[in-house]
């Protein structure tokens, strides 16, 4: 018989035999540091559970026992014992003549780590490398040449963490100019980079991202302009709202879009309606999709210099629908729906993990509250059944596990144990039983 490989790692490697490592935690604080806060958090369950912490919530580990359990030696003790208290994790009490060291771990401060509304991804950021010296701003070319101090890593980390793109096979002096692209594009003609002596965006720049702090705007794709879009004239204006899109039967006016509009300064002209049911057509009716694109292409366009009149601008955009933008919001919708019901599942799996672990424990509990002879006829009976269906297992192994961790060798042998339970009709957990019937009931078997 193949052994039951799978329980038998799920029963050994349950969480009473793990340390666990928050991501955040290990993020903020490294490794080193982030195990041994672990596994103080752990030694505060254990002694919590035993009932043996002390009234103000303090608990005993020597650093004996930390070099034992954590596997630190002398200086990386007291190297993260230091750093803790300096960072106001827990703090340490010297006892008993300095000879014993006792443990207050603080839950706020553990919590304000773990609660972060920083991602994951942020903080594995600023893990990697220091990341406020990369909080840039370019408003000259002073700033320029600063920006030209930074490594080639740290200019391809920038650009990854604020979705800039790039190729592999772009140097320094490209990832620097596509930064300026985006911090200030202003500068461009003024830096080394290019001759262009227009303002506005090359042909080189039409499929790159429009962004604020070298972040992307809700998340979306970029959009392109050229001079003759930043120089509309009023009398454009006039002569494209004149030209009024018929495609949709005249109706009234949708107050939700109608009012992000007035949010956003511009009117809500029949153009403007006509452009807007034709992108909502592409987002099946998704007016929240619809927003989205709105507040990215008006978020977009404000970052621009020498704009004469943003809402004709605007209007012109609407109409000249970015379809690499909708299937962009599209996608990231689709992800973000895909990634609730997910999450959704993982939940329910973690709950009902739980539940079965509750459950265990609980039937576990009361079965060693049995009478003893009870509780090893059955645990007999059971061993028998779960070796005849694992052969292969290493008895010897099994024997002391069963000797040194009681409670971990009944996980192991659970299933069987529960048969033997209900097939002997035993009432674990219940006190109206009948002890010698089912002492008889056991021995005949």
């Amino acid at each position: 018989m193949k052994l039951d490989s799978k329980n038998l790692v799920l029963n050994l490697l349950g969480t009473d035999a793990n340390i666990q490592i928050n991501k955040k935690i290990l993020l903020t604080l490294k490794l080193e540091e982030a195990f041994f806060l672990s596994y103080l958090i752990d030694q505060y369950k254990y002694f919590e559970r035993e009932g043996k912490l002390r009234e103000d919530g303090s608990f005993y580990t020597s650093n004996m026992d930390i070099a034992l359990y954590t596997t630190f030696n002398n200086s990386q003790i007291a190297r993260v014992k230091k750093s803790g208290v300096e960072k106001e994790l827990f703090k340490i009490s010297l006892e008993d003549s300095r000879t014993k060291s006792y443990y207050y771990l603080n839950f706020d401060k553990i919590l304000e780590m773990i609660g972060t509304e920083k991602s994951n991804m942020e903080l594995a950021y600023k893990s990697r490398f220091d990341s406020e010296k990369i909080e840039l701003e370019i408003n000259n070319l002073d700033d320029i040449e600063n920006l030209k101090k930074f490594t080639f890593n740290e200019l391809r980390f920038y650009c990854k963490e604020n979705k800039i793109k790039y190729s592999g096979n772009d140097k320094k002096d490209n990832l620097i100019k596509k930064i300026i692209e985006i911090k200030n594009p202003n500068l461009i003609t003024k830096s080394h980079f290019s001759t262009v002596n227009d303002i506005s965006f090359t042909s080189e720049q039409k499929n790159r991202s429009l962004t604020k702090n070298g972040k992307l705007e809700d998340g979306v794709s970029d959009i392109s302009l050229t001079v003759s879009e930043k120089s509309i004239t009023n009398q454009d204006k006039n002569n494209q709202e004149q030209n009024t899109c018929h495609v949709h039967e005249k109706n009234k006016k949708d107050k939700k879009i109608e009012n992000l509009f007035h949010e956003l300064g511009i009117n809500f002209t029949d153009t403007n309606e006509a452009s807007c049911l034709l992108i909502l057509d592409k987002f099946e009716g998704n007016k929240i999709l619809l927003e989205k694109y709105l507040i990215s292409i008006y978020n977009q366009l404000k970052k621009l210099t020498n704009i004469k009149n943003l809402p004709a601008l605007f209007s012109k955009k609407l109409k000249e629908i970015d379809y690499s933008l909708i299937n962009k919001i599209k996608k990231e919708n689709k992800n973000n729906i895909e990634k609730t019901l997910e999450e959704q599942k993982k939940i329910k799996d973690e709950e009902r993990s739980i539940e079965n672990t509750n459950n265990m424990d609980k039937i576990i509990d009361n079965f060693l509250s049995l009478d003893k002879e009870i509780q090893e006829n059955v645990v007999n009976l059971a061993e028998q059944n779960y070796l005849k269906e694992n052969s292969v297992i290493n008895i010897e192994m099994l024997k002391a596990i069963k000797k040194n961790t009681y409670r971990t060798y009944l996980k192991m042998i659970y299933f069987k144990l529960l048969e033997i339970i209900k097939k002997n009709n035993i009432k674990v957990g219940e006190t109206a039983w009948n002890t010698h019937f089912t002492l008889v009931q056991i021995n005949i078997l």
